[in-house]
């Protein structure tokens, strides 16, 4: 099996903004992608962008993300906020609920895991 290598040239690889879909305020987040690769079933990577806003995590599976640049938080459900800005990383164990909090355009590298059999 070959390495996959996911690079983008400039902004012009990513798809057109597109409406969170479960805002949870205004202004509405838009979302956009770059160099999305299906791995195996299940299992995806890729780059993902997103306007300040608010709204509810809707990826079932687990995820890794390295927030390239902006700032927000995570609020998952029931726990404490956990804020986050460009050089950290963050692992969402699957089912993970709750609310992101875009203050600054984000960008991350993101790893969507298949859930185990």
């Amino acid at each position: 099996m070959n390495p996959i290598l996911i690079r983008i040239e400039n902004d012009d690889a990513f798809g057109p903004a597109t409406p969170v879909g479960a805002p949870c305020g205004t202004p509405v987040a838009h979302t956009r992608t770059a160099g999305h690769q299906t791995l195996t079933v299940g299992s995806s990577a890729g780059l993902w962008e997103c306007s300040p806003g608010r709204f509810r995590r809707q990826v079932a599976q687990a995820e890794y993300s390295y927030f390239i640049s902006g700032e927000g938080c995570f609020i998952p459900d029931g726990g404490t906020p956990i804020a986050f800005r460009a050089g950290d990383s963050m692992y969402f164990p699957a089912n993970t609920e709750g609310e992101w909090h875009v203050r600054q355009t984000v960008r991350k590298a993101y790893l969507i895991m298949a859930a185990e059999p």
